[in-house]
């Protein structure tokens, strides 16, 4: 098993990990793209049921979000490849 930990606006999750966009912008969809074609390879070359998702935190707290670099509320989140 193979662990990545990221800070990440809560925003994020729906898209991450529902694969559900809908409720983002064209400019937002467009930073989350950045980000994911920025993860490790193996985000890239395993199929997602490979991966998932986890959020260490329950409650958001003020922090930068690794995604755009801005202050918001943040969840600490691992991505795990299985």
């Amino acid at each position: 098993m193979i662990e990545y930990k990221y800070t990440i606006a809560e925003h994020w999750l729906c898209p991450l990990i529902n694969d559900d966009y809908s409720g983002l912008e064209d400019d937002e969809v467009n930073e989350l793209e950045g980000f994911l074609n920025s993860l490790p390879k193996h985000y890239h070359f395993k199929s997602r049921m490979h991966s998932t998702w986890d959020i260490e935190e329950e409650e958001p707290f003020f922090a930068e979000d690794e995604i755009t670099g801005l202050y918001d509320n943040c969840l600490n989140v691992t991505l795990i490849f299985i």
